[in-house]
């Protein structure tokens, strides 16, 4: 039975693959039941079926042929805002390295093969971080992020598609390379520019003008790529480079393209995930204006410490703090004896299961990048031993299923979908638990705003087991959000503002080294920035890179007066 997913040949009778652990079953969207894989109709009510075994024809001159109806749905309810707009987009262009060498050692049938596989890869990895694909071009294709789906990552997520990409076709690769004895690889080029948007059809084609070298550029990078290679622009470097490991190559000769380029190739991620990351990562100014809320974290926590578990909610507005709230609380625990777990949902990690509870995971189990799954399981069994509870049979079992390791335990599949759900709930419920008795546990989880379903089921499911143990469970979302635990008499919420006058006022002087700033430049980031501490860092960083302001007289002044400033 092959995998549909990684094409691993597995044993007959099998309900999840051997290699890749994809289910080998449906759910009927009528009646709800489990059918087994590649059933045409349900054997519960009738209701016909799109088999996962059967290769659908794809017609890649359609957009909606092949764009997710999920996708499809967010272009065509947000059209209207974007038609008529000039947006900011990444553009990535794709395609097979030595595709000519190939197509004459093969036959075309062959080629056509080879070829639905790649863009079965494709279009996975770049629906998954909701870019859209404008054009198949034979042997690749050009995507954009940012329209007309927006984005204010839209580089980001190229980039993270790109290396999805790769890790992908590594796979995809080595099975070609024993197939049919080619070398399969893809070169990518990415840009980031203005484009025009234009109409936007229901059959999802969008029209749109390019400013300039916009998708030029990108195209140009890939042909110069070399095979397995990601090459980025100095536009798209400089909105991605601290969350991503990158090689500067020095400016390069691009044909078409009258001023030499300067050139990056993206290499892999970074630790760094976000905008406050990356302000960590520079270093942190003084923190201003939360004393409230702080003396409620920490009057929340002592309750916690005591036995009455809580969940606290902390809502607000991307930069308004809710990131450095928490960590000048974390910081102000560092004398207390604690387990301090963090896990974070991502913008295009909404179909990822568990994903926040997997950081969790990895860093208590202390699993590091590359590790074998022999070795990961180790260090399961070890900190499972080293806990000193008893616990179910199937809590090894739960936990590499979670990770995506190889499960030996053949009565794992023996049991059904629902109980191994039951079971995985049951496993990470038993390791928060176990902690707390240990020492009193701290668990955060950020922006569940885009958190995966069965987390949040999972959430519920584990808050209801809080109020007799020492655990604070922190819940960070912005306004717009809406979960099921209001109710609960040990949930409480910080509704986290803008920052008031005075705290801002305190802030510019921070972010100024504790420099006078003249009232003119002090009264243009109160208006520009509404109280919104990450805005007035960025707003204020922006005006020194560009020499809109600068020290006169002891005092910082701007230059060209605030009429001149966007």
């Amino acid at each position: 039975m092959q995998c549909p997913k990684c094409q691993f040949d597995n044993r007959e009778g099998v309900r999840f693959c051997e290699d890749c652990g994809a289910k080998f079953e449906i759910e009927c969207p009528a009646c709800k039941a489990d059918i087994p894989f590649g059933r045409k109709f349900c054997g519960e009510c009738g209701h016909q079926l799109i088999p996962i075994s059967e290769d659908f024809p794809v017609d890649y001159t359609q957009p909606q042929s092949y764009t997710p109806k999920h996708l499809a749905e967010k272009i065509l309810t947000n059209r209207s805002a974007i038609q008529g707009e000039r947006k900011l987009v990444t553009v990535l262009f794709a395609d097979v390295a030595n595709y000519t060498s190939i197509a004459k050692q093969l036959d075309p049938e062959e080629i056509h093969q080879i070829m639905d596989g790649c863009f079965k890869i494709l279009m996975d990895e770049i629906h998954r971080y909701e870019g859209t694909i404008n054009q198949f071009t034979g042997d690749g294709v050009m995507a954009l992020f940012g329209a007309p789906i927006a984005h204010e990552n839209h580089a980001q997520r190229a980039c993270y598609a790109a290396l999805a990409i790769q890790r992908a076709l590594e796979d995809y690769g080595e099975k070609l390379r024993v197939d049919y004895g080619v070398e399969f690889k893809m070169r990518f080029g990415i840009n980031t520019g203005l484009v025009m948007v234009g109409a936007i059809g229901n059959d999802l084609r969008m029209d749109y003008t390019a400013d300039g070298d916009t998708t030029y550029l990108a195209k140009r990078l890939e042909s110069i790529a070399g095979p397995g290679n990601v090459f980025l622009s100095e536009n798209t470097y400089r909105l991605i480079k601290a969350y991503f490991k990158l090689e500067a190559l020095g400016p390069v000769t691009l044909k078409g393209i009258e001023q030499e380029q300067n050139v990056y190739l993206l290499v892999d991620s970074s630790r760094l995930k976000t905008r406050f990351d990356e302000s960590v990562s520079k270093g942190l100014v003084r923190f201003v204006g939360r004393k409230n809320n702080m003396a409620t974290l920490r009057n929340t926590w002592n309750e916690a410490t005591e036995g009455f578990g809580q969940v606290l909610g902390i809502m607000g507005e991307p930069g308004v703090g809710k990131s450095r709230l928490l960590l000048e609380f974390k910081r102000s625990l560092v004398e207390e004896d604690i387990h301090f777990l963090e896990g974070r949902c991502l913008p295009y990690g909404d179909s990822i299961a568990y994903l926040p509870f997997l950081d969790i995971l990895k860093s208590y189990f202390s699993i590091q990048e590359g590790q074998s799954d022999s070795d990961i399981t180790k260090n399961i069994k070890e900190k499972i031993t080293f806990l000193k509870k008893e616990y179910s049979p199937f809590l090894l079992p739960a936990f590499q299923q979670l990770l995506s390791l190889e499960t030996v335990d053949e009565s794992w599949y023996q049991i059904g979908p629902q109980k191994r759900r039951y079971h995985i709930f049951e496993a990470l419920k038993w390791l928060l638990l176990t902690m707390s008795e240990e020492k009193p546990l701290i668990t955060l989880v950020d922006d569940l705003q885009w958190m995966d379903k069965t987390s949040e089921e999972f959430l519920s499911y584990f808050i209801d087991s809080i109020p007799q143990n020492p655990i604070l469970l922190v819940l960070l979302y912005r306004p717009g959000y809406t979960h099921p635990w209001g109710n609960r008499s040990h949930y409480s919420k910080i509704g986290l503002g803008q920052l008031t006058r005075k705290s801002v006022v305190k802030l510019i002087s921070a972010v100024l080294d504790d420099v006078a700033v003249e009232a003119e430049l002090e009264q243009l980031i109160l208006g520009k920035c509404a109280g919104n501490p990450l805005f007035v860092e960025e707003f204020i960083h922006t005006l020194l890179d560009n020499d809109y302001i600068k020290r006169k007289d002891n005092q910082i002044v701007l230059i060209h007066g605030s009429d001149n400033i966007k």
